[in-house]
């Protein structure tokens, strides 16, 4: 009888000890399952107080990108910028300065995603005074010299301005449209 007790004792240790390192065992693959979005992709260069100066095919410069971290990634051609600060330059027109927290520059598809307080700085012409835009966010689409976003809008100029929420703007012809709850005061 003794030896019953003895071996069924051991045997409830061994079962313990098989659930407890099954247990240990789902645990750690829990701590250390890692999500593929978490994943971050290295750069394939790293640049740190940069000026990017791209080009359209006759050598006239189109935009200038200057950030104090840059970062490019091959596989889907985009540079990470932080703080970028912009000029978008337009034929025979001032250029329209954008800052902003970071941005990704798309450079073969020629498209730039800002956020984080977005500051827009537009003038038509030398003489004119600045018109002034600020979002969370904003896509530039060069090809179309075009802005766009979905956030809140705040455009002044002078003492007048408009906000709301949703925007599609013409660089080239000094539009901008706001597609929600606009509100705004004109003062000449």
């Amino acid at each position: 009888m003794n030896y019953i007790k003895k071996n069924f004792f051991n045997f409830l240790i061994l079962i313990a000890g098989c659930m407890s390192v099954i247990y240990i065992n789902n645990k750690a693959d829990d701590v250390l399952e890692v999500s593929t979005t978490e994943i971050m992709t290295m750069p394939d260069n790293s640049f740190n107080n940069v000026k990017y100066i791209a080009m359209d095919d006759d050598g006239n410069p189109l935009y200038t990108v200057t950030s104090p971290k840059m970062k490019q990634f091959f596989n889907n051609e985009v540079i990470e910028a932080l703080k970028p600060n912009i000029l978008l330059f337009r034929d025979d027109k001032p250029p329209t300065k954008i800052i902003s927290k970071s941005g990704s520059i798309a450079y073969k598809r020629k498209n730039i995603k800002l956020y984080g307080d977005v500051k827009m700085f537009f003038q038509e012409k030398k003489s004119d005074p600045f018109l002034k835009l600020n979002t969370d966010e904003i896509y530039i689409y060069l090809n179309e010299q075009l802005a766009v976003t979905e956030s809140n809008v705040f455009i002044k100029k002078n003492k007048s301005y408009l906000n709301g929420k949703g925007m599609k703007s013409s660089l080239l012809k000094g539009e901008f449209v706001i597609f929600e709850q606009t509100r705004g005061k004109y003062v000449e």
